[in-house]
């Protein structure tokens, strides 16, 4: 027994660290960056969900991913939606363009790997999945999460929610077991 309440003073430790609720991209830039261990950012892939499709440089200072669309309009639209979301956060990715692909590459400068990199992740992922279910008319269309970024940070702190939720759960099954 004492294995799963360690267990689930450990998870909570660490969500205690990486917790962060934001409600408007503008409060982005004033968010501590601290450097996030590996434990960190596994348990913050787990909550957000990110695609399994990020990969992370052995010194967890960069997150990489390639992104592919139908056709060059899509992948535009996409840059434009991240774009727009990366002036507000004022935290802005690397990205190298070619045809229907973005490969991209977000770090906080001077330090690592922090909660704005992931949360540039988490919303890349996001736009990537609406504009592929939008039908994109024209290479300036947004994704309709750029206007409605209310929506997509509501569904960032819930994911905090439903986690711990989870793992709440998950304790009280383990100890009715005893």
């Amino acid at each position: 027994m004492y294995r799963y309440i360690s267990s689930f003073t450990q998870n909570h430790l660490i969500m205690d660290q990486i917790k962060v609720f934001i409600k408007d991209f503008r409060d982005v830039p004033k968010l501590a960056t601290s450097k996030f261990n590996l434990e960190h950012i596994n348990s913050l892939k787990d909550i957000q969900q990110l695609s399994d499709e990020w990969q992370f440089n052995p010194s967890l200072t960069v997150i990489k991913r390639e992104f592919e669309f139908p056709t060059f309009k899509e992948s535009f639209a996409f840059m434009s939606s991240v774009s727009d979301i990366s002036e507000k956060m004022e935290h802005y990715p690397k990205w190298y363009n070619k045809g229907n692909k973005v490969i991209v590459e977000i770090t906080t400068p001077e330090v690592g790997l922090t909660i704005k990199d992931i949360l540039l992740a988490y919303t890349m992922d996001n736009i990537s999945d609406d504009i592929r279910n939008e039908d994109i008319q024209f290479i300036s269309q947004q994704s309709k999460l750029t206007t409605q970024s209310t929506t997509l940070l509501n569904s960032w702190n819930k994911n905090y929610s439903r986690f711990e939720e989870e793992v709440a759960s998950q304790l009280e099954r383990n100890v009715n077991q005893f």
